[in-house]
């Protein structure tokens, strides 16, 4: 008997991201033409991907060098979570992994410990954030385009408006 794996959870919200380490990759595009647009690492998921989509004040979002992410472009956020990231030193090393399997555009201008590029350098370690990030992630944050938003936006509008003039007001 052949046993599904279950895909990644998928998610609508920022606030449902999940409060736990992780690496996360940003795409880009949409469909057959996203890409990876930027690679990082967070103790807080959740909070981190705060900071570069709605409060804009991480060091990538800022413009405050040559290149940037502009958070509006990102049309997904996808994650991987595993328990060895709860150690500081492991998540800078999967961080290092996943950049190599994703090939983003950016990658996070964080210092590099070298307890974490111990964890990059120990084949056992490697061969077991490859596996996981040449998998599924643990789950996906789809944000919805413009197009959509303002779709959404005029509906709930004319619905509005149907009810006002029902009232008779």
């Amino acid at each position: 008997m052949l046993l599904e794996m279950a895909g990644p959870e998928e998610i609508t919200a920022i606030d449902e991201l999940p409060a736990a380490p992780a690496v996360y990759a940003l795409y880009g595009g949409r469909d057959g033409l996203a890409y990876v647009a930027y690679v990082g690492m967070a103790r807080n998921l959740r909070t981190r991907i705060r900071q570069h989509l709605v409060t804009r004040d991480s060091s990538v979002t800022t413009g405050v060098s040559a290149v940037g992410l502009r958070p509006e472009y990102v049309t997904e956020v996808r994650w991987w979570e595993h328990q060895q990231f709860e150690d500081k030193a492991a998540l800078g090393g999967a961080e290092l992994v996943a950049f190599d399997i994703l090939e983003p555009a950016l990658r996070s201008r964080g210092g590099i410990s070298a307890d974490a590029t111990s964890h990059y350098n120990d084949e056992g370690f490697k061969r077991t954030m490859k596996e996981i990030f040449g998998g599924q992630p643990t789950g996906k944050l789809r944000l919805p385009d413009v197009k959509t938003l303002l779709q959404e936006v005029l509906g709930r509008l004319s619905k509005l408006e149907k009810h006002i003039e029902r009232m008779g007001i």
